[in-house]
């Protein structure tokens, strides 16, 4: 599977997988994967090669799509702290 994605979100959408389907699966609570489609936390290193079969990419994949998530969400923090919002 070719990703071109920029998110983690499109990654999990493209895959058709729902969140509460993955939470299910990884036995974690479903709102943990909405912190990491918005940036705000990271999911385990231990957990990456089973979110990655879940949504059939690979690691390397799924890291760069949560790298690019995290940077948007920094940069939106960044933005909001300059107009002191």
């Amino acid at each position: 599977m070719n990703i071109t994605y920029s998110n983690f979100y499109k990654l999990r959408k493209e895959s058709d997988i729902k969140q509460s389907a993955i939470a299910l699966e990884l036995k974690i609570s479903q709102p943990l994967i909405s912190l990491w489609e918005n940036g705000t936390r990271t999911p385990p290193i231990e957990l990456l090669p089973k979110i990655a079969e879940i949504l059939h990419c690979s690691i390397e994949e799924l890291v760069l799509a949560l790298i690019e998530t995290k940077q948007t969400y920094t940069s939106k923090l960044n933005k909001k702290s300059k107009l002191g919002g």
